[in-house]
């Protein structure tokens, strides 16, 4: 009996991932494609750090909508998020101050691993990671706190890059809506002129008749 569950456990973590004390992950549902995570088994709930953050209603449903800055010590990249609201909990912070949070449930990508996963929204600021995947989230993992990166290791560099790749298409984008709004504000203005000069043309040839 013994042997059969040892061997179960071990078929259960075949279909695990190992992962460190902190790792590189993916929001693709909030369109974040990098942020640094600290895996936190003290920790029950998970916590990604949110601004900005207000809610409205949608065809009877409840969303909310905030902005992350998903790199560490760095202000200037930011991304605009929107979620349905799960829950609304409040939370007891490691500091022991209790904190009313929207809880959302969203994708995340952690090397192979794909899971749906509940994340409270706080503003991490003041915080080493802009995430925490708590207890709750670790179903599929097994966490070796030796060790950090297991999955992928990303150099501030890469990180840059990853990002902009996903703003310069954006950036394009509004670049090409500038310049056409600009171009429509020419068309109107030049066929404004024509209009004054041709209504001047008639006015000088009444005047002559």
């Amino acid at each position: 009996m013994t042997g059969n569950k040892r061997i179960s456990e071990q078929n259960l973590n075949l279909n695990k991932v190992v992962v460190g004390w902190r790792e590189w992950a993916k929001l693709p549902e909030l369109c974040i494609p990098a942020i640094k995570v600290k895996i936190d088994t003290g920790a029950k709930t998970s916590a990604l750090h949110a601004f900005d953050v207000n809610v409205f209603h949608k065809l009877g449903k409840r969303y909310v909508r905030f902005n992350i800055h998903p790199l560490q010590n760095n202000n200037h990249i930011s991304r605009h998020c929107i979620a349905e609201v799960a829950d609304e909990r409040v939370i007891k912070s490691s500091n022991g101050q209790k904190e009313s949070r929207y809880v959302i449930r969203s994708v995340i990508q952690i090397g192979s691993l794909r899971q749906n996963i509940y994340i409270t929204l706080t503003n991490r600021d003041f915080m080493s990671y802009r995430m925490l995947l708590g207890r709750g989230a670790m179903r599929l993992l097994i966490v070796d706190p030796a060790i950090s990166f297991c999955q992928e290791k990303l150099t501030k560099r890469d990180s840059f890059a990853i990002y902009n790749a996903v703003l310069k298409p954006k950036e394009k984008r509004k670049k090409q809506k500038g310049e056409k709004k600009l171009k429509i504000e020419k068309n109107r203005h030049e066929n404004q002129l024509r209009k004054q000069e041709e209504e001047l043309r008639t006015r000088r040839g009444r005047t002559r008749t």
